[in-house]
């Protein structure tokens, strides 16, 4: 998932102010009109493009359906299997996990340059990520992978918080999911190749697939080094902005956390429905390894192919309508039609795996890649559209930790429902798909109920 923050093309935030404060009296924000981005901004964009595609391949490595199918099939027999099923739990909801730290990073940023941070967090994630191909193949090399990759999601969530701030800056926010849209196809690609790539090794057995997380470390190591040529768009007006919030002496914590909540209840009502739209989601994934693995007996790299290479390659297809969705209205409406998307893929997936079917699975792939194009948008930008001016960041803060929180909580209770019905009659385990299926469909209405609220 990337990290986004909008912007006045001006003065940093201010169009996020108006945004927030539009929301707050009920009013409609209104669309841009489209205009050509500057040139500055395209320099600063055809300076990113590299070094987050070499930044992919790493993150193609740990993210978390191609983490947990590779510990799931080159750890299976190094533990229990409960063992084994909660480790493929924690992984995949790594991705979402990590960002429950997400408060120490926005307080590390705080008044800081941004670009020189940034080249440090991304070397360090890359580092870890080689972490992996040392990894030995017993019990303690599951908890030194595990340990692993949950440290190098730790490191990308700082890079999605720090990030924020430079985005914010140098792109305008009625281009900004159109450039950035650019950005994260480019990452798309390269993710899905390094998945890919670990669905082969797994599958083929020529190698070690541990070995490519080395590949993956100097990939990512030779992007930290050519991210060192961004620049800030007037940084000191952003570091102004910062300082005049007051949050040099007051830094992001749990208590500023509730008081966000407190104090914005529109905002709070949206994080309630992303909670649970979203954990219903993380639910999914995990389940779906397993009933892949232990159920349907699939190869590693049919496993790889359904739930990282297929919906990662679609994305960037789907990518450029969303965003065009996405810039023309607020971020609830947005939500009220994309939750849907979600609602569908889930659905479909889960209909391909009572009935066993594979191309219902690859349709629901596809599907799932259109859902997930239109969903990281949303969770990228949509906070956002609350933010007042010099708390973009802050509320950054408040979505991620929240997010977090639902990573490290639903894969684990969907790994465990999944395990009690199959304890309960052996196959009965994917009836437990109904539980992030009816989470994903309750988060949707949710956001339908705020748009009526809103009177859209």
């Amino acid at each position: 998932m990337l990290g986004i923050e909008h912007t006045g093309e001006e003065l940093v935030n201010a169009h996020g102010a108006a945004a927030g404060r539009a929301f707050k009296l009920g009013a409609p924000v209104a669309a841009g009109r489209n205009p050509q981005p500057s040139l500055f901004a395209e320099g600063m964009f055809r300076r990113e493009i590299l070094p987050w595609g070499l930044l992919g391949l790493a993150l193609g490595l740990v993210e978390g359906a191609t983490a947990a199918v590779l510990v799931k099939q080159h750890f299976g027999r190094a533990a229990s299997l409960i063992g084994v099923n909660i480790a493929v739990a924690l992984v995949s909801g790594a991705p979402a996990f990590s960002n429950v730290l997400s408060f120490v990073w926005a307080n590390v940023a705080h008044g800081r340059a941004r670009v020189g941070l940034m080249v440090a967090l991304q070397a360090s994630f890359a580092l870890a990520v080689g972490c992996v191909a040392f990894a030995s193949g017993g019990a303690r090399g599951l908890l030194f992978t595990v340990a692993s990759i949950i440290i190098a999601r730790v490191l990308w969530a700082g890079i999605l918080t720090v990030r924020a701030a430079v985005w914010t800056a140098n792109y305008p926010r009625n281009v900004l999911a159109r450039i950035t849209g650019r950005i994260v196809i480019v990452n798309s690609i390269a993710v899905a190749s390094s998945a890919a790539m670990v669905g082969w090794a797994l599958e083929a057995r020529l190698m070690d697939a541990r070995w490519l997380y080395g590949g993956g470390a100097f990939a990512g190591l030779a992007g930290a080094w050519l991210y060192r040529a961004m620049r800030v768009r007037r940084e000191f007006q952003l570091l102004a902005a910062e300082g005049a919030s007051g949050a040099r002496n007051e830094p992001f914590s749990l208590s500023m956390l509730t008081l966000i909540l407190k104090d914005d209840p529109a905002f709070r009502e949206y994080m309630l429905w992303m909670g649970i739209f979203g954990a219903g989601n993380l639910m999914l994934t995990a389940q779906l390894v397993l009933l892949f693995s232990e159920r349907m007996h699939l190869s590693s790299g049919t496993q790889i192919g359904l739930l990282a290479v297929v919906p990662l390659i679609t994305q960037p297809l789907f990518l450029p309508w969303w965003a065009r969705l996405f810039d023309a209205s607020h971020v609830v409406r947005y939500r009220a039609r994309q939750g849907w998307a979600l609602v569908l893929a889930s659905f479909v997936l889960a209909t391909g795996v009572f009935a066993g079917s594979l191309p219902v699975l690859w349709t629901g792939a596809v599907l799932l890649g259109v859902a997930q194009a239109g969903a990281n948008l949303g969770w990228n930008l949509g906070h956002n559209d609350f933010a007042s001016v010099g708390r973009a960041q802050h509320y950054m803060g408040v979505h991620v930790t929240l997010t977090g929180l639902r990573g490290g909580v639903a894969p684990p209770v969907g790994v465990l429902a999944y395990m009690g019905l199959e304890a309960l009659h052996v196959g009965a385990g994917e009836y437990a798909l109904a539980l992030p299926l009816a989470m994903t469909v309750a988060g949707a209405l949710g956001f339908n109920r705020m748009r009526r609220a809103r009177g859209e």
